[in-house]
């Protein structure tokens, strides 16, 4: 790239910053998780500017950098538990007393590990559903993910994308089909 085609990276916040902020607050629905997402995208991105090739607008190129962060980020959320979340308030959180009775038995008797070729098995059903997912139409993945794993009403989808409530129907439906015949074919019961 020629130096009079580098981007000029000073100017991305003011001109993509609150694009890429609803971006990623529509999908996050976390007003801190979406200004980290969209910090740490112009970070990655100030630092790869020289690997940017023109061969895509700046805003798509950052799109797609901020897409990828959150894709890591949800990698993460499925594998991490929070310390609080399992040690419940604050002010009891070095408390061990509330996972046993008086008698040192379990007060409520912890979930059996999963079997590990269900886990497995749940695992590899994840990654063909991913592949399929990522074979649909952008416009319908998007409300796809937007409804069944976001749990998003017609009315919010409607408001959100300018969709009128056959076109998410319309969408959902061909989705569905679509998800049903990839995975038909891809995964062996």
């Amino acid at each position: 790239m020629t130096e009079s085609n580098m981007p000029d990276s000073n100017t991305w916040l003011e001109e993509h910053g609150d694009y890429l902020f609803r971006y990623a607050w529509f999908r996050l629905k976390d007003k801190a998780w979406a200004e980290d997402m969209v910090q740490d995208t112009l970070v990655s991105a100030i630092l790869a500017k020289d690997d940017f090739s023109s061969k895509a607008s700046i805003r798509t190129w950052l799109t797609s950098i901020l897409k990828n962060k959150m894709v890591d980020y949800w990698r993460r959320q499925g594998r991490e538990i929070a310390i609080a979340d399992l040690m419940g308030d604050a002010a009891d959180e070095n408390n061990m007393d509330d996972f046993f009775d008086k008698a040192g038995q379990w007060a409520d008797i912890p979930n059996a590990y999963p079997n590990p070729d269900s886990a497995l098995e749940s695992k590899q059903f994840r990654g063909v559903f991913e592949h399929c997912l990522s074979k649909l139409k952008p416009q319908q993945a998007e409300v796809f993910i937007a409804k069944e794993v976001h749990g998003m009403d017609n009315e919010e989808i409607s408001k959100n994308y300018a969709l009128s409530a056959s076109n998410i129907w319309v969408l959902m439906h061909r989705a569905r089909v679509s998800l049903g015949k990839c995975l038909e074919v891809h995964w062996a019961s």
